[in-house]
């Protein structure tokens, strides 16, 4: 009599010696949904054919790759996301992991029928669209670009299971610039661009030759070295994900992490940044008079010391009645959070400020700055002060 352990999930319908198929109690989390393989919804049970397959073994191996494939089923529909079909990345990872495991046992015995002919079975018989994809993913377990991307930030996300450290909006951004970058060096979509097809000699061109060419209008002479670092940076923190999650092969290494080598000079020889002089602040305060709400902040952040984009966000509650004093509820760091004494010549400001926003109901005492719900900024400050700021008096742009 087979073992029940190993024969879990494999039914024979038509009795001994006939065609083995795949066989589950359909999970609830599955339940009412379409089946992407019969596109018909799923009853009691989750049935696959075997194509007609009557060697156990063989059997065996299918019944791993379904079984993987309803599990991914299930996370999907568990967390909201819609079932895709017979040839998604789900699937080939499926049958990425069989190979992993046929690797690890050192190989398929004689009479076991080797997952690398099963899988080129797969590929022949994918639509040509899906064929590459699923071929690279199937063959060598790993993602590509945009699916490693969605599901690194997916695990970056607010009380992750990892414990990892959650990525602010303005991070993840710059993080997908960075991947965006690689695939135009790499002459590649996100899609058709794998882990695997990344390598150190492609990132040392990539870090040396195509990145420092790469203009904007903030960089009309190339990126910044430290820009440069901070882009790789955000790929060595993926390739570390996609590394401990074994979606690229360990001994390869992380083709981003860049040992010290020679000490290099800066690439920006402009001026160095400095303070504000008094006939510069001066002509600022002319240009943006008292009551202004960009009159308001400048000279609240110039005596105060707080930088004005904190200053913005400050809430009603956070405020003290006389005016004397506000709190910065946090920022990028804990030593963000912090209480800042306003100056007496400036409280007046504070407590106009305060009885405004209450008589209109609303929480920011700079609420005419409205915060931009993608990245949780003031962007319209910033823009205002150096489009202002241009047009007037005072034009440098290191100050």
């Amino acid at each position: 009599m087979k073992d029940r352990k190993a024969m879990r999930y494999i039914d024979q319908p038509r009795g001994a010696g006939t065609a083995y198929r795949f066989k589950m109690k359909t999970p609830k989390a599955l339940a009412g949904m379409i089946d992407p393989l019969t596109q018909k919804k799923f009853g009691n049970w989750i049935i696959r054919p075997f194509g007609g397959e009557r060697h156990l073994p063989t059997a065996k191996k299918l019944r791993d790759i379904c079984v993987a494939e309803v599990r991914t089923m299930t996370a999907d529909a568990a967390s909201g996301a819609g079932l895709s079909g017979r040839f998604n990345l789900e699937r080939a990872e499926g049958w990425a992991e069989a190979l992993r495991v046929q690797k690890a046992e050192g190989g398929p015995d004689d009479y076991q029928p080797d997952v690398y002919d099963l899988i080129e079975d797969e590929v022949r018989r994918a639509p040509k669209a899906r064929r590459k994809a699923f071929q690279k993913v199937a063959l060598s377990g790993t993602l590509s670009m945009s699916d490693a991307v969605n599901r690194y930030l997916h695990d970056r996300r607010p009380n992750n299971g990892f414990g990892y450290a959650t990525l602010a909006p303005t991070t993840q951004k710059d993080m997908r610039v960075a991947v965006k970058y690689l695939c135009e060096f790499m002459e590649e979509t996100e899609e058709t661009l794998f882990l695997e097809d990344v390598n150190i000699d492609a990132i040392t061109r990539f870090r040396n030759d195509f990145l420092p060419q790469k203009t904007s209008p903030r960089a009309p002479e190339g990126l910044s070295y430290g820009t440069i670092e901070k882009l790789c940076g955000y790929c060595r923190n993926l390739w570390k994900w996609a590394i401990e999650h074994r979606h690229v092969d360990a001994s390869l290494g992380n083709p981003f992490e860049n040992p010290k080598g020679v000490r290099k000079q800066k690439r920006n020889k402009g001026p160095k940044g400095d303070i504000y002089k008094a006939d510069e602040a001066e002509a600022i305060m002319k240009a943006f008079p008292l009551g202004n709400r960009l009159g308001d902040i400048f000279r609240l952040a110039l005596v105060s010391g707080c930088r004005a984009t904190e200053l913005a966000k400050v809430t009603v509650e956070n405020v003290s009645e006389d005016g004397a004093f506000y709190y910065i509820a946090g920022g990028k760091t804990d030593n963000a959070t912090r209480t800042i004494p306003v100056p007496e010549i400036a409280r007046a400001i504070v407590l106009r400020r305060l009885a405004d926003a209450k008589a209109v109901g609303e929480d920011r005492l700079f609420h005419d700055y409205p915060i931009r719900p993608s990245t949780d900024k003031v962007s319209s400050l910033s823009q205002e002060y150096t489009r202002q700021r241009r047009a007037g008096s005072c034009q440098k742009d290191w100050r």
